[in-house]
């Protein structure tokens, strides 16, 4: 294996192994766990409840997952880094507590996107297939289609969007 193969392959198990790390203190709750996986200045960009910086990011487990759902499965699949940036697909499901979520698990999957200094990561951002878990916790379509607007109207505010946007 070359030095480079081998600074790759180095990478992605630092990746993996943090990755994981941050995964397993979400299922158990532990807030203080997912923050020591952060940089100091580490941001959690989440699906459903937004951007959560340093240590705040404690705070996301505590007051926002553990508040409305229980029972967290995240599992991680075909773990890689190159160039400072991991990625992950993954298959995430928890029961949901809240007032009129409706009974039963809800499972969505997507891609976890991470850029990691220092073998920490520096910044989260997940790709979600999460309509699939608004329609399992017995959303309504209309809030649904609200949810989809919202993140779409967000897409198409990043600079990266510009040259896919076009006048009709």
């Amino acid at each position: 294996m070359g030095e480079h193969e081998s600074g790759a392959a180095s990478q992605t198990a630092t990746f993996e192994l943090r990755i994981r790390e941050m995964v397993g203190a979400v299922e158990r709750g532990d807030g203080a766990g997912v923050r020591a996986c952060f940089t100091d200045d580490g941001v959690y960009h989440d699906v459903f409840y937004g951007a959560f910086q340093g240590d705040e990011i404690a705070r996301l487990i505590s007051d926002y997952f553990w508040r409305d759902a229980r029972d967290f499965r995240w599992d991680i699949h075909d773990p890689v880094e190159a160039g400072g940036v991991g990625y992950a697909r993954y298959v995430f499901s928890y029961l949901p507590t809240f007032e009129g979520a409706g009974e039963g698990r809800a499972m969505f999957e997507g891609v976890a996107i991470c850029l990691m200094r220092g073998g920490l990561i520096q910044d989260y951002r997940e790709i979600a297939r999460e309509g699939a878990a608004l329609a399992q916790m017995g959303f309504a379509p209309a809030r649904i289609a609200k949810y989809l607007t919202k993140q779409n109207q967000e897409l198409q505010g990043r600079a990266e969007a510009a040259r896919h946007i076009s006048e009709r």
